[in-house]
């Protein structure tokens, strides 16, 4: 999942991707060829998205924009900021021109203002397709403005060498262990992405009603970006429930529709478990209605069959961060809750059902997001010990 933030801003890309540093997202700059807008917008929410569409007429790539407006407490309404936080009596400031012209300003408030950022952001994946909030989640916490600027600059956040931490008094850049948006910004932007990167996946077992279920690519990509692919080739045309372990899970996607003759089998590759990589953290918990990609080789390696998923009835968190958990199911447990009471038989060395129970349709709404393949691992790459 590749996306462009509206920046040529070095400083504002890296803080962006700390912000959304849990998400799995490939974030990258505006190329510097890029021409800017014109900010004529009635609010920063309309500025955002005049810039988020002007990017991407000319990039015709996946790109979002931000824009924020700055607010004071008890000042004159002259003193508001708003939305114009670098205009002045109609001039763009420099960072310069910026600290200073604040400096002064707290300084005429007694040398220190109570100030919040109000933020917007658009994302923008189509002329078609344009996604924007700017609802109170994205606002900071309070903090002060003083007069009396740190000694320390940032290109492109002229302000933040006049902001405190309003229960230490300290400038934020003296505070070692402050977590940059701990007051709920990240959660803010991340739920926004959270809500976009949510695809909806339908699937229909024969004489069965329909189950939703929510894919999140933001703690799984590569599992989704597959699962995704495999639906929409249709892969799962013609699949049934191979397994059925009751009061424990579901399982489906094998290569063949008659449960005997199930054999665990793949698409012809296997993926990674996405475990193995440094720094790779999946935080799904294997709770009751959650959505997994069946392991190879008894869950001694890394890798996922690639093809055979499974839905848990019940919560397991001895799976956790073994096995690629990748959803939930948000509509129809109840469903898959009948379906893993189905009559079965261990003939064959697992639960399989009785009577075949074939998958009708399967279909994913990735609501405009392009998923590409994902990396594709060969059966050989499995440890012959498992």
């Amino acid at each position: 999942m590749r996306f462009i933030y509206g920046t040529k801003n070095s400083g504002k890309l890296d803080h962006m991707k700390h912000i959304l540093r849990d998400m799995h997202m490939d974030i990258i700059e505006l190329d510097k060829s890029v021409s800017e807008p014109e900010e004529t917008g009635a609010d920063m929410l309309e500025n955002a998205k005049i810039k988020a569409l002007h990017y991407y007429k000319q990039i015709k790539q996946p790109v979002f924009s931000c824009d924020s407006g700055l607010y004071f407490e008890g000042v004159e309404e002259e003193d508001q900021p708003g939305k114009y936080i670098r205009r002045v009596n109609g001039k763009t400031l420099t960072d310069d021109e910026m600290t200073k012209h604040y400096s002064k300003l707290a300084d005429k408030y007694g040398g220190e203002l109570t100030a919040r950022y109000h933020n917007a952001i658009c994302l923008v994946l189509s002329e078609e397709q344009v996604i924007s909030y700017d609802g109170k989640a994205l606002n900071s916490a309070p903090f002060k403005l003083i007069s009396k600027p740190h000694n320390k600059r940032l290109e492109g956040f002229p302000l933040d060498p006049l902001s405190v931490e309003p229960e230490s008094n300290q400038y934020y850049y003296d505070l070692q262990d402050f977590i940059s948006d701990d007051d709920g910004l990240d959660w803010g932007f991340q739920t926004f992405f959270k809500r976009v990167l949510t695809p909806e996946v339908k699937l229909k077992f024969k004489g069965f009603d329909e189950i939703i279920i929510d894919l999140m690519p933001y703690h799984a990509p590569d599992t989704v970006r597959n699962f995704v692919t495999l639906i929409q080739s249709g892969y799962y045309n013609n699949k049934s429930l191979c397994r059925s372990v009751p009061s424990r899970l579901i399982q489906s996607g094998d290569s063949h529709l008659i449960p005997e003759k199930w054999t665990d089998d793949t698409p012809g590759y296997i993926l990674n478990g996405e475990f193995n990589r440094p720094e790779f953290h999946n935080k799904l918990t294997f709770d009751r209605g959650t959505i997994g990609m069946a392991m190879a080789a008894y869950h001694e390696t890394d890798y996922a069959t690639a093809g055979s998923f499974f839905i848990m009835t019940r919560d397991e968190s001895k799976l956790d961060r073994l096995v690629p958990a990748f959803g939930r199911v948000r509509q129809g447990l109840e469903t898959v809750d009948v379906l893993n009471q189905l009559p079965t038989h261990t003939e064959y060395g697992y639960d399989a059902p009785v009577e075949t129970v074939a998958i009708e349709y399967m279909t994913v709404d990735t609501k405009g997001v392009i998923y590409k393949e994902p990396e594709k691992v060969s059966f050989n790459k499995i440890n012959p010990r498992d």
